[in-house]
């Protein structure tokens, strides 16, 4: 009896675990995949008539985006008259929408793969929309028609009305059609950044004196033309075709040149070629070779020149040389050499703060910093980045969370330095020293400041009453007299006289390390720690909930809660209210931690009665 209760309690707990994976929205249903997609299949099926499916869906919280189609996904909806797939999808399931007879108009990505069904034994193969017999509009978001749709979507459809337009506008015409490049910009300019920019960083390895020889204007320069030079190579291989084929057109006397009108939509050429040799050019024209000179016209693929070589080895030039796009402003964006140095100069201070290069490459959101003329003269910051511990694992990043933190208050903000308490590697008696020192400014001002209090690092969980504790660097999570109480920390903030009192804490306080792992005074066991409830004038902006972990974005040289702070202050220059900030946290660190860690990291806000109705609209400058 005992074992099958057990049974039973598996058997919910799945049911559960599989609800929380899906979503029916507006008769469609969406299931979350093993790829972190959503695929899509109707459940009311009549109650479908023009269908818009969206790019993401929300499950527990989280943004999916939608990516597939599942089997018969849409199958026999006999009302569906028009749908609008997003780009995102990149498969389709067989008999994806077999049998709508009034599907008229479809929206398909620009790339995707469509199942084709397989008889018995090769007879009887077909695309996705077989039996749609009034579908006769159909066309991707960027071109006319994706080569897939062309060639696997509708094949052995001939019973729909786009399956004529095919076959009536031929294979050849629309496979050019399918092939139309991106423009060279949208393909480089990213690829152009990333690659300069971390060129252009010192690397853990280089002293400051080899990177200053390494990187200076001269060299960025070259290694920009170099970098363009090499992504313009790639982009033309990939855009222009490997042979090249003209159709002759009429010979113009007056100016003395045929027009040759060239395949795969690389433009028409004009071939110089004199009076008296027109005829025989003609004549020879079929075993003419075409030797062009590709470039970048208007950002596409063009022919800048051509020769073209006759049997006798007889050579023509075109009538006219085109120059190539000018390419700076795909410079433009591109973080500047100064701003890195400037970067670097915070890194090298030798006034207490840690100048340790963790090995990885500073993001635009450590180098690009807004700088504001707002004078945020009564407010105070105090920040405190624990990474380098004595006794228990470091808190990766934990060091660029705050000096990059402390930029953006100063530069941001506009916070003078002199109002800005920065403590990296905080002892037991630097927090108790910090705590002091900005309960003693709130008194001087009697009230009249702002406080902004940030901190990354370990917390620890009081195994026997669930009690959560800051950890100093000096600390073990195991000798709690020696760590600070989370109580203490929120009482001393709530009790300060200030008009508001913002709390940023990048840390967990459930056992677990930034990363994977546990502190090695937890026993490998998560505690979810308990909660309190801030007073006074305190708002708590805090990285997860509950037992989750407080976790890293190793790309970024960040965690992932501070990451996405400094980005929000970065795109909106500090002009931002509490709630708008919290909202923005809590989205998009739930996203990234999921794709970025595999884990789910749910940030939170906890605010003091007082200020419950009104703590959105509490801003930072």
């Amino acid at each position: 009896m005992k074992k099958f209760i057990t049974f039973l309690s598996l058997l919910f707990l799945c049911c559960l675990s599989l609800s929380a994976a899906e979503v029916v929205i507006d008769g469609i249903k969406y299931t979350l995949q093993k790829d972190n997609t959503v695929s899509c299949k109707a459940v009311k099926k009549d109650a479908l008539v023009d269908v818009e499916l969206p790019a993401s869906v929300r499950l527990n919280g989280i943004d999916y985006y939608l990516g597939g189609i599942a089997d018969n996904g849409f199958a026999d909806c006999k009302n569906l008259k028009s749908i609008v797939i997003p780009n995102t999808v990149k498969k389709f399931g067989k008999y994806a929408f077999e049998n709508c007879p009034n599907l008229e108009s479809v929206v398909m990505p620009d790339d995707a793969v469509a199942t084709i069904a397989q008889g018995n034994y090769g007879v009887g193969n077909y695309g996705i929309f077989r039996g749609c017999k009034k579908l006769a509009n159909v066309s991707g978001h960027g071109f006319p028609y994706p080569k897939y749709v062309v060639y696997d979507a509708f094949y052995g459809c001939d019973d729909t009305p786009f399956y004529k337009t095919i076959v009536e506008e031929g294979s050849t015409e629309l496979t050019s059609r399918t092939f139309q490049p991106e423009s060279f910009s949208s393909f480089a300019e990213t690829r152009l950044k990333r690659s300069v920019e971390d060129w252009q960083i010192r690397k853990s390895y280089e002293t400051q004196a080899q990177w200053e020889a390494r990187v200076n204007d001269e060299s960025r320069n070259k290694y920009i033309e170099q970098t363009l030079a090499s992504l313009k190579l790639e982009y033309l291989n990939k855009y222009t075709p490997k042979t090249l084929k003209g159709k002759l057109q009429e010979y113009v006397r007056d100016f003395e040149f045929f027009p040759i009108e060239l395949n795969n939509q690389v433009g028409t050429v004009y071939a110089s070629v004199p009076k008296n040799e027109q005829t025989k050019f003609a004549e020879d024209w079929s075993k003419t070779t075409i030797q062009p000179v590709y470039g970048i016209l208007d950002d596409m693929p063009a022919v800048l020149s051509c020769k073209f070589i006759s049997p006798d080895n007889k050579e023509y030039t075109s009538a006219r040389s085109y120059g190539e796009d000018d390419f700076t402003p795909l410079v433009v964006n591109i973080t500047p050499l100064a701003a890195v140095k400037e970067y670097e100069k915070t890194l090298l201070a030798d006034n207490g703060k840690i100048s340790v290069r963790k090995d990885f490459v500073p993001d635009a959101v450590d180098i690009n910093i807004p700088v504001s003329d707002v004078d945020n003269k009564k407010t105070f910051a105090v920040i405190i980045g624990n990474e380098h511990y004595q006794r228990v694992a470091p808190v990766d990043f934990a060091a660029n969370d705050a000096r990059i933190f402390e930029q953006y208050c100063e530069k941001t903000l506009g916070i003078p330095s002199t109002n800005i308490r920065t403590y990296f590697d905080a002892t037991y008696g630097d927090i108790r020293a910090a705590m002091r020192d900005i309960r003693d400014i709130a008194s001087a001002y009697n009230g009249d400041i702002r406080v902004i209090f940030y901190y990354a690092g370990h917390g620890v969980p009081d195994e026997s009453n669930r009690n959560a504790y800051v950890l100093p660097i000096d600390a073990e999570g195991n000798d709690l007299a020696s760590c600070y109480p989370l109580s203490t920390l929120y009482d001393e903030l709530s009790a300060l006289n200030a008009e508001s009192v913002v709390a940023l804490i990048d840390a967990c306080f459930s056992g677990s390390v930034r990363g994977d792992g546990m502190l090695a005074s937890a026993r490998g066991i998560k505690l979810k720690p308990r909660s309190l409830q801030p007073k006074g004038k305190l708002i708590v902006l805090s990285a997860c909930f509950g037992d989750q972990s407080a976790l890293p974005y190793d790309e970024k040289g960040h965690g992932i809660f501070t990451y996405y702070l400094l980005n929000k202050l970065n795109d909106s220059k500090g002009d931002i209210n509490l709630g708008e900030l919290s909202d923005y946290l809590s989205e998009e660190v739930a996203r990234q931690s999921v794709v970025v860690n595999r884990k789910l990291q749910t940030p939170t806000v906890n605010s003091s009665p007082e200020l419950s109705s009104t703590w959105r609209d509490i801003r930072f400058k």
